[in-house]
């Protein structure tokens, strides 16, 4: 798991940005030096947190998630629950999202509309750091406004 400086660093950037007021740690203990109001949970209670707000910021670990999976061999139920979490996270519960995984996660957490903010390589394993924000997810493409959809102002000069 990455240093808690690393996290803490990376709170404190987060903060800068926007102030994180709420927030909600899944498989990570909240430090007393983290901002905000936090709530823990864990990956597997996820599906049953009930809808009652919506945080500034999650922080999910799913490197734990990988240790309980090297254990037990259960990969494809495992796979399924963190799919539930971290789409539930994304969708309902967060506005921004900071993932920590292990490099086999890349394919699943891009698919998922993740982007890549960087690599820490510890001595045991690689852990990637990836976030998902609602506001930079898609960029709005330069032809989507009006002067490329039917002006009104040219119905009677143009025709189609």
């Amino acid at each position: 798991m990455p240093d808690q400086d690393i996290i803490a660093l990376l709170l404190q950037l987060l903060a800068e940005e926007k102030q994180i007021d709420q927030a909600i740690a899944i498989d990570i203990q909240p430090q007393s030096n983290w901002d905000g109001q936090w709530q823990y949970c864990s990956l597997n209670d996820v599906a049953s947190l009930p809808f009652d707000q919506r945080y500034d910021l999650a922080i999910v670990n799913l490197i734990k998630q990988q240790a309980f999976e090297k254990k037990h061999e259960k990969l494809e139920i495992t796979n399924t629950i963190i799919d539930n979490a971290v789409v539930r996270m994304r969708d309902l519960f967060a506005k921004k999202i900071i993932v920590f995984a292990s490099l086999e996660r890349t394919k699943q957490l891009r698919a998922l509309g993740f982007n890549q903010l960087s690599e820490i390589v510890p001595d045991d394993s690689p852990v990637q750091i990836w976030q998902f924000n609602i506001l930079t997810y898609k960029h709005v493409p330069d032809w989507f406004n009006s002067k490329f959809w039917a002006n009104p102002e040219n119905w009677d000069k143009f025709r189609w």
